[in-house]
């Protein structure tokens, strides 16, 4: 299809990157001189007709640093300066970014966080301001009216500053960034129980921005569009900053718009002609699953030029199933950029070429078990997708993380990571700090940075094999393993204490070994358990278990110095399936294929005879989420926010699905974001009088 529509004018005037000032606040400034009406960030959230730009909202170059200022005048006033840690807690939009501008023009560093929305959140942004020794946190009225009694929780401790408050009428010392202030410390996603915040530096971001360059090849009038969570490393530098840096103009989606609803994203960016995308993998799937062959019809994605999947396992199933889904609407598959990163990195370290596409390539996965590299025939062994060829300056190597020593090229290693773009540490983490960010060859030269990841290079590019560490990914988030299991441990006394192992494998299916005291387990024999197993990883982490085994006592293996061998103990119990006493996977597709249908079919039949009525919509979310959720039907409660009864983005989406499908109509996903919990929403949506 041909689309037109309202949009902001080509920046094809960009002046060389060699000839701008190198760090982002001094290119804001210089941006904010030359073109000062040139949108920098574009916010749309409806139709976007109100600004003859095609967005809601818009921030100018000269807007956007003179609101700064003001935030760094209101920072100073109130003796933050040079060095202080600020943390940014806002909900989506504009104000955000203002606020890291500003933090930046004041000389703070600033710690971004999300609101949090459930209890698990709550616990884990309380850490993580205790952890950073905040000075001040930065608000805003709207963010503030969110969170409710919540608010007071989070206060404890450092300064608030609403910065939609009254401005002090003082001026604005000038100063000048230095490539050795520290930007942000960016807390690596999902760890709750030790959070751990990577130091960035202003010139670590520059050389990031540079690095990301290489790969996509920024031309002048590119548009990039966001949904990510601005305090993802992904979502903050890769969306929101590296255009910015560009002085190009940047459109961003509430991140609750795509996870409600994703194809509000592909339509943003057929409404809004974007050139670059970027999202993790799990995304390019939920579009294909969740937008039906109709939507698709009225979407052009023709204007996709550079399209980067990373931040978790990059699979060319998920690519090639896009790529059929979308190329009859004009999505060119030479678009995708798969990459390899990390926020250790400060995001990028590898990046395949713009306008390539994805490539993959078959290997045999014994020898793979083996630290071998050894290529197979197409359609044999097991597939890899490439994250393309290195673009930091110091380089990649592929090291035996035993003895410190270079592997051959046709080993499988630790990948380690030189350049000007990494991290310089952890927050208050000098051990951890040295361990990761302090590594040397058997030879002496380094440093390097330690991903923890396992790959090899082959034919000049990366590939990703699995992790050294115990970590689990999810969604974009890093989730250490034992975090994990700390959340299982005392969830039910048949559980011996310290004797869970939860593990991901190479086909990232997230398996729970849980050793148990059979005289406890009761009659159902371990079934309520699993289930309370499952749910509990939902509730806490968000992350849906795969495979729930519960082993005798004495099958988890142990290293001498008493560190757990996740991998090998599940090796153990495939050799010795004796020493399983049940094992539990949740509902089958078929089975809940089934039971999908017959929620949906209830509401519908409700609709039918009496309405759309608050009782029947409670029904139905409650059927919903103890058929799919597999939640126990006493556990529900139309009053407890989603996230609470274990709900992740995922299985939101899916819901608001099916309730569409019953009820014919759409539903705004905002509403999903402003009212938390099935009463509300059950009230909102009910016909008057039903």
């Amino acid at each position: 299809m041909t689309h037109s529509s309202s949009q902001t004018p080509l920046a094809d005037d960009l002046a060389p990157a060699g000839d701008l000032p190198p760090l982002l606040p001094e290119r804001l400034a210089h941006f904010a001189a030359t073109r000062p009406d040139a949108p920098a960030y574009l916010f749309p959230t409806g139709s976007g007709s109100g600004t003859g730009t095609g967005a809601d909202e818009v921030l100018n170059y000269s807007t956007l640093a003179c609101r700064a200022r003001d935030v760094a005048r209101m920072l100073q006033a109130r003796g933050h300066g040079e060095g202080a840690r600020c943390a940014l807690v806002f909900q989506p939009g504009p104000s955000f970014i203002v606020a890291l501008m500003g933090a930046f023009m004041a000389g703070c560093t600033a710690v971004p966080l999300a609101p949090p929305a459930s209890v698990a959140a709550r616990a884990r942004i309380g850490a993580i301001l205790a952890e950073a020794d905040c000075a001040a946190l930065l608000t805003d009225s709207t963010t503030i009216d969110g969170l409710g009694t919540d608010w007071h929780d989070i206060l404890r401790g450092p300064d608030p500053v609403a910065i939609d408050g009254p401005v002090p009428d003082a001026p604005l010392p000038d100063r000048h960034t230095r490539p050795g202030d520290v930007a942000i410390i960016q807390y690596t996603s999902g760890s709750t129980g030790t959070p751990r915040g990577v130091i960035v530096t202003h010139g670590a971001l520059a050389a990031q921005t540079r690095a990301i360059d290489r790969s996509v090849q920024a031309r002048g009038d590119e548009r990039v569009l966001t949904w990510l969570p601005p305090e993802h490393d992904m979502g903050l530098v890769g969306g929101l900053l590296f255009n910015c840096w560009r002085g190009g103009p940047t459109y961003v989606l509430p991140p609750a718009s795509f996870v409600r609803r994703p194809y509000l994203w592909l339509d943003a960016i057929t409404r809004f002609r974007a050139t670059i995308t970027v999202a993790p993998n799990f995304a390019y799937d939920l579009c294909v699953r969740g937008i039906s062959s109709e939507r698709r019809k009225t979407l052009d994605l023709s204007c996709l030029r550079v399209v980067l999947n990373g931040a978790e396992p990059v699979r060319p199933e998920t690519m090639e199933a896009f790529d059929e889904a979308f190329r009859p609407h004009g999505f060119d598959a030479r678009a995708f950029l798969p990459c390899y990163g990390l926020a250790e990195a400060t995001l990028l370290v590898t990046g395949a070429a713009r306008g390539r596409g994805a490539t993959s390539a078959w290997f045999d996965p014994d020898a793979l078990d083996r630290k071998q590299v050894v290529a197979c025939a197409p359609g044999q062994g097991r597939r890899l997708a490439s994250s393309g060829a290195v673009r930091t300056t110091g380089g990649v190597r592929i090291v035996d993380p035993q003895t410190g020593t270079p592997c051959a090229p046709d080993q499988v290693g630790e990948i380690w990571v030189g350049g000007d773009s990494l991290g310089s540490g952890y927050h208050n983490r000098p051990d951890d700090s040295r361990a990761t960010f302090g590594a040397r060859l058997a030879d002496g030269s380094g440093p390097y940075m330690r991903s923890g990841d396992t790959g090899f290079l082959w034919r000049d590019e990366l590939y990703v094999t699995g992790r050294i560490k115990d970590v689990v990914l999810w969604h974009g988030r890093t989730l250490h393993a034992a975090d994990l299991e700390q959340q299982v441990n005392g969830l039910d006394p048949a559980l011996r204490a310290g004797r869970v192992a939860v593990h991901q494998t190479n086909d990232d299916r997230l398996l729970v070994l849980a050793e148990i005291v059979p005289a406890q387990l009761g009659d159902d024999g371990g079934k309520g358990l699993v289930q309370r197993i499952w749910r509990g990883l939902l509730a806490s982490a968000g992350v849906e278990a795969d495979q729930i085994l519960l082993i005798r006592p004495g099958s988890l293996l142990w290293t001498t110095s008493g560190k757990l061998r996740r991998a090998a103990s599940l090796a153990r119990i495939r050799q010795q399936p004796e020493r399983i006493l049940l094992d539990w996977q949740p509902f089958g597709t078929s089975e809940k294929a089934r039971a999908r249908a017959d929620v949906v079919t209830g509401l519908r039949n409700a609709c039918a005879v009496g309405g759309l009525s608050e009782d029947a919509l409670i029904d139905f979310f409650a059927g919903w989420m103890v058929a799919i959720a597999e939640i126990d039907e006493t556990d529900f409660d139309a009053d407890l926010a989603w996230a609470d009864q274990g709900l992740d983005s995922l299985m939101i989406t899916e819901m608001m699905a099916d309730l569409e499908t019953a009820i014919g109509r759409e539903v705004a996903p905002e509403l999903l974001f402003d009212l938390h919990t099935p009463a509300a929403l059950a009230a909102s949506l009910a016909d008057p009088g039903s």
